[in-house]
C-alpha cells in the first residue's frame, strides 16, 4: 500500500483566553493567594494540549451522528472499546488494549448487541481478552502560543456572606500554532492477525464474529477522512468560554500531502506570519516526496496587528521564489475543500 501523509499546520488567534486550565499541584504558585486558577503554559506562552483538541474534534464527530466509541469502568480501570470499524474516533485516533475484560451481567447488558458478540460468558461474568493496538492515523500536536504576548494574571473580588475574597485567573492573548500529520490511506483500513505482539486492530475470531473485513467501502472511507478534516476546521474549543469566549477556528492553515517523514511545515509559521524562506526551504528539501499542490488558506478575520499576512504581497512572494505553480493561496474554507476533492478523486 503506496503511502500518504496530509501534512498539516494551523494557526489560531486567542484575543483572550484560557483554552485549558492546569493544575495547581504541577505549578508554582509564588502569587500569595490561595484563590487562584492557572491555564497550561509552556516557557510561559498559553497551551492547549492534543487531548483537548481530541475531545472537540470527536465532539463535532457525535454532533454529525458519526460512532465514537463506550468506555468501560473495569473495578478502578477505563478500558476502551476497540472496534474501529465501528467507532471512527478509533479508527483515526488508534488505541491500546491489552487487559483481560471482565464484566458482570450489569456491565454486559450496556454494551451494544455487536459489542456483546466478543464476549464470553463464564460462570456468572463476560469476558474479552483480546490485547491489541492500533496506531493512531491521525497523529498531532497541541496548541502553543507564538509569543505575542507572555501569560498574565487577572485580578477579581469575589462577594461572599462574609468578607469579599480577591482571586486570580492566568489568561493570553496570542497567536496559537499547532502540526498534524494524516495518514490517509490507513484509514478504514484494519489489520486483522492472531499475533498478539504485533499492531492488529481484530483476532481472527473476533473479526468473524463481527464481520469485519480487512477495509470499508471506499466512500465510506473517504467520509471518515472528511469528517476528521472538517472537524479541525470548525474546531471549537469549549473550555472556560464563559468568561473567555474565542473563535477557535483556524485562521491560517498550510495543507499538502507528502509520502515520508514528519511534519515539513513546523516553523514556517511564526509570531509575524508566513516565513516564506522557510516554507521555500523545507518544500526543496522535501520535494521528492511531495505528492500533491500545497493549499494555503488565510482568513481575513485575523485582528493582531503582529501577526499579519497580506494575500497578494504573499503571492507576489511565491511568483517571485517561482513557487506559484505548486502554492495556491486562498481562504481557510476553500484550502479544506480543495485538499477533500483531491482527495476524494486520488483515493484508491
Amino acid at each position: 500500500m503506496s503511502k500518504r501523509f496530509l501534512n498539516g499546520v494551523y494557526a489560531i488567534e486567542v484575543l483572550n483566553g484560557r483554552l485549558n486550565t492546569s493544575c495547581p499541584d504541577v505549578e508554582n504558585n509564588n502569587s500569595g493567594y490561595d484563590n487562584i486558577t492557572f491555564t497550561k503554559k509552556v516557557g510561559n506562552k498559553g497551551y492547549d494540549s492534543s487531548s483537548s483538541i481530541k475531545s472537540s474534534i470527536k465532539k463535532y464527530m457525535i454532533e454529525q451522528g458519526e460512532n465514537i466509541s463506550q468506555y468501560i469502568k473495569d473495578g478502578k480501570k477505563i478500558i476502551v472499546e476497540a472496534n474501529p470499524n465501528k467507532n471512527l474516533n478509533e479508527d483515526v485516533f488508534g488505541f491500546m488494549k491489552a487487559e483481560t475484560v471482565k464484566l458482570n451481567e450489569e456491565q454486559y447488558e450496556q454494551l451494544d448487541d455487536n459489542t456483546k458478540k466478543i464476549y464470553e460468558k463464564k460462570g456468572k461474568e463476560y469476558i474479552n481478552k483480546a490485547t491489541k493496538k492500533r496506531d493512531a492515523k491521525f497523529k498531532l500536536n497541541g496548541l502553543i502560543g507564538l509569543g505575542l504576548s507572555r501569560v498574565k494574571k487577572e485580578y477579581g473580588i469575589c462577594n461572599t456572606n462574609g468578607d469579599s475574597m480577591p482571586y486570580i485567573l492566568e489568561t493570553y492573548s496570542d497567536v496559537m500554532n499547532g502540526l498534524f500529520n494524516f495518514d490517509i490511506n490507513s484509514v478504514g483500513k484494519f489489520i486483522i492477525s492472531d499475533n498478539e505482539t504485533q499492531f492488529r486492530d481484530y483476532s481472527v475470531a473476533e473479526a468473524k464474529v463481527l464481520d469485519v473485513k480487512e477495509e470499508l467501502p471506499k466512500k465510506e472511507r473517504e467520509h471518515r477522512i472528511e469528517t476528521t478534516l472538517r472537524a479541525l476546521q470548525y474546531l471549537s474549543i469549549e473550555s472556560n468560554q464563559s468568561n473567555y469566549l474565542v473563535d477557535t477556528t483556524p485562521k491560517v492553515v498550510i495543507l499538502g500531502e507528502y509520502s515520508w517523514g514528519n511534519n515539513v511545515f513546523q516553523g514556517v509559521i511564526n509570531k509575524t506570519g508566513i516565513n516564506v524562506e522557510a516554507l521555500k526551504e523545507t518544500i526543496e528539501d522535501n520535494e521528492q516526496f511531495r505528492l500533491s499542490k500545497i493549499w494555503i488558506g488565510i482568513s481575513s478575520r485575523i485582528a493582531s496587528e503582529q501577526f499579519i499576512i497580506d494575500k497578494e504581497e504573499l503571492k507576489k512572494q511565491l511568483s517571485d521564489e517561482n513557487l506559484n505553480d505548486i502554492i495556491e493561496v486562498t481562504t481557510v474554507g476553500e484550502a479544506f475543500n480543495s485538499y477533500i476533492k483531491y482527495m476524494k478523486e486520488t483515493l484508491e
